[in-house]
């Protein structure tokens, strides 16, 4: 195939072969506004509001380039998905499975976009335990260089560029799940998780905090306790128990309500601060026997 058929291809099963246009907004009474509005081709849905220096990139735009800088690293496999009713929008590059405590994790470069101008382009890492489909999503910082507005040949050389850094920043992220994946589980650092993710004392009773927060913490040890008894009592068995409780334990309407979730809400933001609290145990330990 071609570029143009892969493009369509991945955009129809991505459900993403849609335009977006930028229209000007009047007020009531017809005065022009500084303001645009963007909107869906297919179903002219209001997406935001953005600037008048705003320049949207479209899907096949972006579908386009990521697939000529993902052939020149030598990657094929691609997919793709949408929230917030096309507000945001991403593609995926698969990279090779990798080997972690008691299993297998599959890994995907993503790159994200969104069409009301609350993200610049940017790439990230998903990665997704595949015995029991947690799926952990990492943006990377400062990897959101890649412009829309050069010449097509430039937008897939800096994609390259970031896509081979962020391939870059996933191995350190694979080679950071082994580490704890070899470090025994304490009850300290389960507190301390708690602590951080639910704003409260893993010890508390339940008439020491709301209904709503213990039945959070409770959920979340049912969810730890499945994970070591999968992978041992381990810190890797704690942050599985972490995706678990966020990728499990909600009452999601749609696929699209659960990337969003996972990816810019609420779980995003959970399982990072988990991350990073879990990662300070794993730097501590690794200097004590350095």
């Amino acid at each position: 195939m071609n570029l143009n058929e892969k493009a369509f291809e991945l955009l129809e099963a991505s459900k993403l072969n849609w335009t977006v246009t930028k229209e000007e907004l009047f007020s009531g009474d017809g005065k022009p506004t500084n303001s645009y509005g963007m909107f869906r081709s297919d179903t002219n849905a209001w997406l935001g509001t953005v600037g008048d220096r705003y320049i949207p990139m479209q899907n096949y735009e972006l579908a386009e380039t990521i697939i000529q800088a993902a052939q020149g690293l030598e990657l094929e496999t691609m997919r793709g998905g949408l929230f917030a009713n096309g507000r945001k929008i991403f593609l995926q590059v698969s990279l090779p499975d990798e080997n972690i405590g008691m299993g297998g994790v599959k890994r995907w470069i993503t790159a994200t976009n969104s069409h009301d101008g609350s993200l610049s382009i940017g790439f990230g890492s998903t990665s997704t335990v595949i015995k029991c489909s947690n799926t952990f999503y990492q943006a990377f910082k400062g990897l959101d260089k890649f412009r829309h507005t050069v010449s097509a040949s430039s937008r897939v050389q800096s994609a390259m560029a970031d896509m081979r850094r962020a391939m870059q920043l996933d191995q350190g992220l694979m080679d950071n799940f082994k580490r704890m994946a070899d470090i025994e589980l304490k009850d300290e650092m389960i507190e301390s998780v708690i602590r951080k993710i639910f704003n409260v004392d893993a010890g508390s009773n339940q008439k020491d905090v709301s209904t709503r927060k213990f039945n959070q913490v409770q959920a979340f040890a049912n969810s730890l306790q499945t994970e070591v008894e999968l992978e041992g009592k381990t810190l890797w068995a704690l942050f599985n128990g972490v995706t678990r409780y966020t990728n499990h334990q909600q009452n999601f309407e749609s696929v699209e309500s659960k990337n969003e979730y996972l990816m810019t809400g609420t779980g995003y933001k959970m399982s990072n601060i988990a991350f990073d609290d879990i990662m300070r145990f794993v730097e501590e330990r690794t200097v004590m026997f350095i």
